[in-house]
């Protein structure tokens, strides 16, 4: 199979169809795929598929099954040919256009063989090998080029595991059409979806993330920066916004100081952990979100700065139970009253909410009374919180921030006090 940058000139299937490509004058397009052909051919394979012109994009129907089978495709194939035509011999994978495009992502994570060929078609570095996935000096530059670790690229399983790293390896990527950045994803995560040509970019990630925690409840996929999809407010309306980095994991792993503040209330930990075996997944459906959360309640905002040329408006937040914090929001918060000192009421009902999940504790199922210590340590490190805010009948909106917000919960008390509560948000 083949993958590569599309360029000028792209041969479709009715351009070719009944007609032996040798035949036909070698530009743009054409040489390529003709290049395409005799490299397989050379490889010993007398069949080769190429995306351009083997599927009938006139027919929506064939389309649409060819967007939820590229991954099989790819998966199944003896042989993928990646053809780089901005990489000269002696390049590097980190210049290549391929590297930034939305389809290709799968395309390098579906085959278990793939060879590099430079704009010349000689193999990439003159590396000679039945596959460069099994080669560590290529590994090594593809990782260096996507930020996916080794173990994806050489041996990728498909589904909704991990969610918001898969997010992030495609967060720097484009396509020509904005839908395709959620429709390429979808072998990725193993969903099977409608293709809506025409919805907003907006729509379609948001089907997207939608199912994911729909069929796994990763609230991962939360942990984002920038603006708010108007699909739903805790879905980000680009993907790019998954290019910042969650928490580092050691400050996520770091024993907190807090935990030897006094010995901790065995009954009130078993009496937290009963109370967390209750809680259900977090669900999605009709556009509402269903989100367990350890909830603290805003008491006091006060503005400590503003650049409105640049849509940046910081705040200092104090919420029970939790070390006073900052946030940076794009827009100023709405229905904000001045007060002396520089403090602001804000008459909506604001929540710095911490969504909890099951796999919060590393993955276990069950929190049975063994996992005790293990959960006031989890419940004691910073966490990365979401801001809501309180709207009629019950249900709340997440207010979209710029940076992430840290938020470090006071001491063991507050922690042994806290409880989940189920939050609809639209």
């Amino acid at each position: 199979m083949f993958s590569h940058r599309w360029g000028e000139g792209e041969p479709v299937l009715h351009d070719i169809q009944g007609r032996a490509i040798y035949d036909m004058p070698p530009s743009g397009g054409i040489k390529k795929l003709q290049k395409f052909c005799l490299t397989a051919f050379r490889r010993g394979y007398l069949w080769a598929w190429s995306d351009t012109c083997c599927i009938d994009k006139t027919s929506s129907a064939e389309l649409q099954e060819a967007i939820g089978s590229m991954f099989g495709w790819y998966r199944r194939s003896h042989l993928t040919i990646v053809y780089l035509a901005d990489i000269a011999e002696s390049g590097s994978f980190d210049s290549s256009q391929w590297f930034g495009r939305g389809w290709t992502l799968q395309e390098l994570l579906a085959p278990n063989a793939m060879l590099f060929y430079a704009r010349n078609w000689s193999l990439y570095k003159n590396i000679e090998s039945s596959n460069h996935k099994t080669d560590d000096v290529i590994l090594e530059e593809l990782t260096r080029a996507t930020g996916i670790g080794s173990r994806f690229l050489t041996n990728f399983t498909p589904g909704v595991d991990d969610a918001r790293s898969r997010l992030q390896w495609a967060s720097s990527r484009h396509t020509t059409r904005p839908e395709d950045i959620a429709y390429s994803l979808f072998g990725i995560f193993n969903l099977h979806l409608p293709v809506l040509y025409g919805e907003s970019v907006e729509f379609a990630l948001g089907r997207l993330l939608g199912e994911i925690i729909s069929q796994s409840g990763d609230i991962s996929i939360l942990d984002w920066v920038g603006e708010a999809s108007t699909f739903h407010s805790c879905f980000p309306a680009r993907i790019s916004s998954y290019r910042t980095l969650p928490l580092p994991a050691i400050l996520l792993s770091e024993q907190s100081s807090i935990t030897s503040q006094r010995p901790a209330s065995t009954n009130a930990l078993r009496k937290l952990c009963r109370s967390l075996n209750k809680i259900p997944l977090p669900q999605f459906a009709s556009r509402r979100l269903t989100l367990p959360c350890f909830s603290h309640r805003v008491t006091l905002v006060r503005r400590t700065s503003a650049d409105p040329l640049s849509s940046s408006y910081t705040y200092e937040i104090q919420a029970s139970g939790l070390q006073p914090l900052e946030i940076t929001l794009p827009e100023e918060f709405e229905n904000v009253t001045s007060l002396p000192g520089g403090l602001e009421s804000v008459t909506a009902v604001l929540q710095i909410v911490r969504p909890w999940h099951y796999k919060s504790l590393g993955g276990s199922t069950k929190l049975d009374v063994t996992a005790t210590e293990q959960l006031l340590e989890t419940l004691a490190r910073p966490f990365s919180a979401l801001l809501l805010t309180e709207l009629p009948h019950n249900e709340y909106k997440r207010i979209a921030s710029s940076t992430l917000i840290l938020a470090h919960p006071i001491d063991v008390t507050n922690i042994l006090r806290s409880k989940v509560r189920i939050f609809n948000i639209v």
